[in-house]
């Protein structure tokens, strides 16, 4: 006779090997995916504010050489430039009208070819543009903010007026512009505790000095005065 057999019982395994092996994975992605994205996206802040400053310095430029020989932004009818008569008889250009339908001033037209020549549109308010005059000759006096930029100051230390001025003053043309970061990061270094988390402050500047040109002289009379908003 043969006895029958008995089979033995399988041990049951709760956690099979490929189980281990996805939840090492699951692990390893949570530790890595954080840090890599934070520097993918770090990567694009500084990409867009490299993009946006430099097409800052760029307007900047083209503004400080369009301001400091006393050019404005001559209006066109119909492709045919227009002139006028100031009061000591020269026929110079027309500027422009304005946000109101008035001519612009010479302040106005920097910002506007400052507007032109960017990228970006921002708002006038964030372009300035002061002014002071010096001997001939003299230095200009400057300061230097806690951001790193420098400030023009009048021959006393004082504040500059607003405006370009005229022949032969030194002119500061300032704009602002505030970039919408995905990190902290470079808010942080940008002043986190005056901006926000999510924005990078990016300031240039110019200091120039206006040429002695004819030019200059003919518009005195037009827009030599300043208007209730500090403009000449």
């Amino acid at each position: 006779m043969t006895l029958p057999t008995v089979k033995c019982h399988k041990s049951r395994r709760f956690w099979s090997p490929g189980r281990r092996v996805q939840g090492q994975t699951t692990v390893e992605f949570a530790l890595i995916c954080l840090p890599f994205f934070a520097l993918l996206f770090a990567i694009v802040d500084y990409a867009q504010i490299y993009f946006y400053e430099n097409s800052l310095q760029n307007a900047m430029r083209e503004a400080s050489r369009f301001g400091s020989a006393g050019d404005i932004i001559q209006l066109t009818v119909g492709g045919v430039p227009q002139y006028e008569t100031n009061s000591t008889g020269f026929s110079v250009p027309k500027a422009i009208n304005d946000s109101s339908g008035r001519e612009a001033s010479r302040d106005e037209c920097m910002k506007y070819w400052f507007q032109s020549n960017c990228v970006i549109q921002i708002p006038m308010t964030n372009i300035t543009v002061v002014s002071a005059t010096y001997p001939t000759g003299a230095t200009p006096l400057v300061s230097t903010n806690s951001a790193g930029k420098l400030n023009l100051l009048t021959t006393n230390g004082g504040t500059p007026v607003a405006g370009p001025g005229q022949a032969n003053d030194y002119m500061q043309i300032t704009a602002t512009y505030s970039v919408n970061t995905i990190t902290p990061l470079f808010s942080y270094l940008g002043g986190y505790s005056r901006q926000g988390w999510d924005s990078y402050p990016i300031i240039v500047t110019a200091i120039v000095k206006n040429e002695p040109a004819l030019l200059n002289f003919q518009h005195i009379a037009i827009y030599g005065a300043t208007n209730a908003n500090g403009e000449q």
